[in-house]
C-alpha cells in the first residue's frame, strides 16, 4: 500500500508548527514509512483505532511530539530515553524522529505489538532503538536501565501513582518523567504524594496544550526524580497496579 503525504504530512506539519517545532530533513520520509507500516499491521493486529493518515498524524504523531514544549526535552539534543508500555511506539518513535539524536527504549509487554515496533523500526532503518519485551516491574531492577535515563514518557497508563511506580526507577537523579494526561490532570497530580516521597520526585510543572483539529484539553506532568529511589521499587509484577501508593 502506498501513502500519498498530501493531508496528513500538511496536519503534521501545521500543528508541529504551533510549538516551534522543527523536523529534520528526512522527518516525514521516516513517518510515511512508520504511517505505512501502521496501516498495514493494523488489519492484521489491534495498534490503533485510528485509521486514517491524517488521523494518525493528528492524534498520534503531533500528540506524541507535545513534550516537546518542555524546555529540556526541546533544548536536549542527545539523550538516554525510555518509552513505558509504548504500544505502537507512541511517543517514543515519533520523539526519537524528531530528535535524531537521541537513544531510546521502547518497552512493551504484549508480544505482537513488539513484532510491530521491530518490523516498523526496521523498515525506517532507525538506529539507537531498543525495543524490549518485558514488564517495567523487571525491567525496573535491571542494573542496565535503572537510573539510566534522562527522560521517561508514557501514553496510555492510567493511573499516576502507578506510573510513577514504574517510571521513577528507571531515571537518573535530576531526569524527567513526562505523563501525558488529560484534563483532569491537576486532581491527579494532587493525589500522589506518597508515590512522589515513596520513590524520590517532585511535581515539576503541569503543562497544558491543545492540537487544532482535536477537541478536548490534554495536558504534560512533568515530574523531577530527587532522589535515588529504593530497591524495593517496583514492587512486584501487578502490585503497583493493583495497590498503586
Amino acid at each position: 500500500m502506498t501513502i500519498e503525504p498530501n493531508n496528513w504530512s500538511e496536519e503534521l506539519k501545521k500543528g508541529l508548527a504551533r510549538w516551534e517545532v522543527a523536523l529534520p530533513p528526512d522527518g516525514l520520509d521516516y513517518f510515511a514509512t512508520y504511517i505505512h507500516e501502521l496501516v498495514e499491521w493494523n488489519e492484521r493486529i489491534n495498534l490503533t483505532a485510528l485509521r486514517e493518515p491524517q488521523h494518525i498524524a493528528l492524534g498520534h504523531f503531533v500528540d506524541s511530539l507535545a513534550p516537546m514544549i518542555i524546555d529540556e526535552v526541546f533544548k536536549s539534543k542527545h539523550a538516554r530515553a525510555i518509552d513505558i508500555g509504548t504500544g505502537a511506539g507512541f511517543p517514543g518513535l515519533p520523539l526519537k524522529i524528531a530528535n535524531p539524536g537521541w537513544a531510546i527504549t521502547l518497552l512493551e509487554s504484549t508480544g505482537k505489538k513488539v513484532d510491530f515496533l521491530k518490523a516498523a523500526v526496521g523498515a525506517m532503518e532507525l538506529n539507537h532503538v531498543e525495543i524490549i519485551y518485558r514488564r517495567s516491574e523487571e525491567l525496573g531492577h535491571d542494573k542496565d536501565h535503572r537510573e539510566k535515563y534522562d527522560f521517561a514518557f508514557a501514553r496510555a497508563l492510567s493511573n499516576l501513582s502507578t506510573l510513577i511506580e514504574y517510571g521513577l526507577p528507571f531515571l537518573k537523579v535530576g531526569g524527567l518523567l513526562i505523563a501525558h494526561r488529560g484534563r483532569t490532570a491537576a486532581d491527579e497530580a494532587s493525589h500522589v504524594n506518597v508515590a512522589l516521597e515513596e520513590l524520590g520526585g517532585e511535581i515539576k510543572e503541569i503543562c497544558h496544550y491543545e492540537i487544532a483539529g482535536l477537541g478536548g484539553s490534554r495536558s504534560l506532568v512533568v515530574i523531577k526524580k530527587t532522589r535515588p529511589t529504593s530497591k524495593h521499587y517496583p514492587r512486584r509484577i501487578g502490585v503497583p497496579a493493583k495497590r498503586p501508593l
